[in-house]
């Protein structure tokens, strides 16, 4: 009698790892799009100020939002116009939406050492 209940349990475990994994890869590709968080940091001068991460790959349709976490303003500003922050001051943040797949640079305007990329997949 034992032996049905562990096969049974057995069962029933398989049937809960089978159901989670369909859930998570049946979803559409929107569904799956996250927000991603970019982070300006500052651990000394000016000349410190980064963007990190730097580089960052996602899903077209998700949302980007870059915080503040330094002590100066700053930009986030696309060379081609297709998005600028205009000024973000410390403990503010800026949120763009990639919507087509592609390679988007970016820079900080006041600080163009700072500098990064976004590429979006299908």
């Amino acid at each position: 009698m034992s032996v049905f209940r562990l096969l049974d349990a057995y069962r029933r475990e398989c049937a809960a790892v089978a159901l989670s994994l369909l859930i998570l890869v049946g979803l559409p590709g929107d569904a799956r799009a996250s927000d991603s968080q970019i982070t300006i940091s500052q651990t000394g001068d000016t000349m410190s100020l980064r963007y990190d991460p730097s580089s960052m790959t996602v899903s077209a349709g998700t949302t980007v939002t870059w915080t503040n976490s330094g002590s100066t303003a700053i930009t986030i500003t696309s060379p081609d116009g297709l998005f600028d922050s205009e000024t973000v001051s410390p403990g503010s943040s800026f949120s763009y939406t990639f919507d087509t797949p592609g390679s988007y640079r970016y820079f900080c305007v006041p600080f163009p050492h700072m500098k990064g990329v976004i590429t979006v997949t299908p």
